[in-house]
């Protein structure tokens, strides 16, 4: 898609993006410096205090140490278990296509509680295993599968294992399929091919699924707290902790500044070798420079060896003809199918008579359910978050569309560096966005307002809408404008009657998917609130800190019930817009 040279075009690219650049710089950049200035001071002014109780203090090095390792291990465990996935959403018929993104958006738009939640009922010493394996007789003591580092990084797994996907799949898309059966005629076997063919050109995805989903899990607090014990705190449990109960900001700065560092060193180092735009699903670069020959050297050695190796082991299996593909993705199903049957395990716990959260549950009753639709408490905090929610979709909306335009169909200078500004939220560990954001309310005294935590919300949602809306009008012909210019149409009239009614499905995406960051945020609610009000999410988190009741249970089932609709929903206003396109 060719782009416009013009002066006049880049300056209209600079005044569609500007709003975006000047909201991120007020909510992100802005909160996030002032933030880090805050490790600097001390009771009497400039002080490296809080740097130096983390030297001296064992325990913020362990815990530290901790994190980077529980958020690796989620993330390669998520990368391999996204990646049959994502190759079967790009092979799959339109049939089989759409029930696998059915089981990847499913999960993704189910809250991280509830997902947590579930996996209590798995996991506890009650749960649906300890029965199963009691029942059968393999063993006569529950195992301690809770609060472990395996039931941390299974929770985590199952949160950041949608992410993975969802960044995976537009780059192994855009390959060219027609490369593995053209190495196939020319002599390669199935290994060489695998690794010397496709999984390079696949690395460029996987990396960035790896790079979202580490750094993603180093801001989570939610999985460690509810599934992990004290050995298992992470880092943003130590943050919330500094501020809410010891209200010591300049040690809660100083840990969020070396997680930034941290994050900023492997993105650096990403960048240098793919660049950060893959990010955003346009793929990679090569990398450049001598600096990085002995790294390609390396990986040609490493891949080559692995193929070889690998068709060595295919010898002694039965052969089939691999010009042939699967029609029915049976390890994709698996996979999704693993995610999705936690949260149905809260149907059932839903409905016991049992003030107890085990499996199997026990009797039948409503009596959860009743309780929730005649409470107050839950009543408010959903029509707060919904109202939160809208508020804060519509704001990125109207901020986001027209950077979108800006990326999408101008030059403008700069590009990748407000690219990466524009991916800053999703960047950037989100404990440290809501901390910062936090930090600079309650200087100004906002916190406790429903509208900053929409604003604070809108940060956190616009990079969603800004590369929801990029990959739709990627697929958009502008000649369709050329044409309508020809007509006699000015700018505003193809806007509206030409431009986005024919984007209108992206649009509808971006503005669900904006709603959604909202509504499941615990993270910038727990702080925004100040205890003056709660959201759904931060309900649900102060009950589950008490215990985990079946009336959680009912919640989550009704959440996942609102997901299904508003997924009906989307898909149904999706092919309505489709069809009056082609009407």
């Amino acid at each position: 898609m060719s782009q416009p040279e013009s002066s006049g075009g880049r300056w209209t690219g600079a005044a569609l993006i500007s709003p975006t650049m000047l909201f991120l710089a007020a909510t992100v950049f802005i909160p996030v410096a002032l933030l880090l200035t805050a490790s600097l001071n001390g009771p009497s002014g400039f002080s490296y205090g809080s740097f130096e109780r983390l030297v001296k203090v064992p325990v913020y090095a362990q815990v530290l140490g901790h994190t980077a390792y529980l958020a690796a291990a989620a993330a390669s465990i998520s990368v391999l278990a996204a990646f049959p996935v994502a190759v079967g959403i790009s092979r799959a018929s339109n049939g089989w296509r759409q029930l696998l993104w059915i089981g990847v958006l499913l999960p993704f738009w189910t809250s991280f509680l509830v997902r947590t939640i579930a996996w209590i009922v798995v996991l506890g010493r009650n749960g649906l295993v300890n029965g199963t394996l009691q029942q059968a007789g393999i063993i006569d003591q529950p195992l301690e599968l809770l609060y472990t580092n395996m039931s941390v990084v299974v929770g985590l797994v199952h949160v950041l294992l949608p992410l993975a996907i969802l960044t995976m799949v537009p780059v192994i898309e855009a390959m060219d399929r027609r490369l593995v059966p053209a190495a196939w005629t020319l002599g390669a076997r199935p290994g060489t091919s695998f690794f010397v063919i496709y999984f390079p050109l696949c690395a460029a995805g996987c990396t960035a699924a790896w790079l979202t989903t580490f750094v993603s899990a180093l801001g989570f607090f939610i999985t460690p707290a509810l599934l992990g014990s004290p050995k298992q705190t992470m880092v943003a449990q130590i943050i919330i902790q500094q501020v809410q109960e010891m209200m010591d900001w300049g040690l809660a700065a100083a840990l969020a500044l070396v997680t930034l560092l941290a994050t900023l060193v492997v993105y650096w180092a990403y960048d240098r070798v793919v660049g950060l735009s893959s990010l955003a699903g346009e793929g990679s670069r090569a990398a450049e420079g001598q600096s990085l020959g002995a790294i390609r050297k390396i990986k040609t050695s490493v891949t080559w060896t692995l193929g070889r190796w690998t068709d060595a082991a295919l010898r002694k299996l039965p052969q089939r003809d691999h010009t042939e593909e699967r029609r029915v993705p049976l390890g994709a199903l698996l996979i999704l199918a693993a995610m999705t049957l936690p949260v149905l395990l809260l149907v059932p716990e839903s409905f016991t008579t049992s003030s107890f959260i085990d499996w199997p549950p026990k009797g039948f009753s409503t009596r959860w359910y009743e309780d929730l639709f005649a409470s107050p408490v839950w009543a408010s905090a959903l029509w707060r978050s919904l109202g939160v929610g809208i508020g804060a979709a519509v704001l990125a909306s109207a901020i986001g569309i027209p950077a979108a335009f800006a990326f999408a169909h101008y030059r403008i200078p700069g590009r990748s560096l407000l690219l990466g500004a524009v991916l800053a939220p999703i960047i950037l560990p989100r404990i440290i966005v809501a901390l910062g954001l936090f930090y600079v309310l309650s200087k100004l005294g906002l916190v406790g307002s429903s509208v900053a935590l929409a604003v604070g919300h809108a940060a956190l949602a616009l990079p969603f809408v800004v590369i929801t809306v990029m990959a739709t009008l990627k697929s958009y012909d502008r000649r369709l404008d050329a044409a309508a210019s020809v007509l006699g149409a000015r700018t505003g009239a193809r806007l509206t009657r030409v431009t986005l009614p024919i984007i209108m499905p992206g649009i509808v995406s971006a503005f669900i998917f904006a709603f959604g960051t909202s509504f499941d945020d615990l993270t910038l609610s727990l702080f925004v609130s100040g205890g003056l009000f709660t959201t759904l999410p931060k309900q649900m988190w102060d009950d589950a800190l008490l215990k985990v009741s079946p009336s959680l249970a009912a919640v989550s089932v009704l959440l996942f019930v609102g997901v299904l609709a508003v997924m009906a929903l989307s898909f149904g206003a999706r092919a309505l817009l489709t069809k009056r396109r082609f009407a």
